[in-house]
């Protein structure tokens, strides 16, 4: 299995708060990830201004902020166009018979 880059691990927190996943344990899940590691990357997300934690009484809680539904926005754009075509890749198109 192919090693993650740094912003793919980025992007799928983001992805995961995005997706309703708030709370520690279920971005860690979702984003497959030790409880270490995600607390080095959400601290760093925080840091630049794409999350925001919020803690109550009872649970700590991630959110997006702007800049973190841009960054989301951005990426779900960049998809749409470079899986637009997603049925004609070229292994299919150039096949040996």
């Amino acid at each position: 299995m192919a090693r993650r880059s740094q912003f793919e691990i980025y992007l799928d927190i983001l992805k995961a708060v995005a997706e309703g996943k708030r709370k520690p344990t279920h971005i860690m899940y979702r984003a497959n990830l030790s409880w270490t590691r995600l607390k080095k990357h959400l601290d760093f997300l925080i840091a630049q201004g794409l999350l925001k934690e919020t803690v109550n009484d009872s649970a700590t809680i991630f959110s997006l902020t702007e800049k973190g539904r841009e960054v989301i926005g951005y990426y779900r754009r960049l998809e749409r166009i470079l899986y637009s075509k997603k049925a004609i890749l070229p292994s299919e198109v150039y096949i040996q018979y």
